[in-house]
């Protein structure tokens, strides 16, 4: 599986989306529109550039390696870049809730 941009760009947008699905849950971490959009962007933008290959690598029992169809590569790439996005806002907003409980 070779790095493509169109998959870069699945994880962008899903970071983002993840990003604020993660802050609608957990209303104690929100930390704003804003700042949900930008670590949302910048977790799927690192999570597209450094974790794609990796994401799509599937194997079979014997080892062999299994090649995905685009609509599995789609999915693949939202789900991880969704889950990306929801572990950095939930990281971020916990850091910061905590920095808020020491002033």
């Amino acid at each position: 599986m070779a790095w493509t941009v169109t998959n870069l760009i699945v994880q962008i947008i899903a970071g983002l989306a993840g990003a604020h699905i993660a802050a609608a849950a957990a209303h104690e971490h929100r930390f704003g529109f804003w700042g949900h959009s930008l670590v949302g962007l910048m977790s799927g933008a690192l999570g597209g550039s450094l974790l794609q290959v990796y994401a799509m690598t599937v194997v079979t029992g014997s080892g062999s390696l299994n090649v995905p169809t685009n609509a599995e590569t789609i999915a693949i790439q939202s789900l991880t870049g969704a889950t990306l996005g929801c572990l950095a806002m939930l990281a971020v907003g916990f850091f910061i809730s905590e920095q808020s409980k020491e002033n």
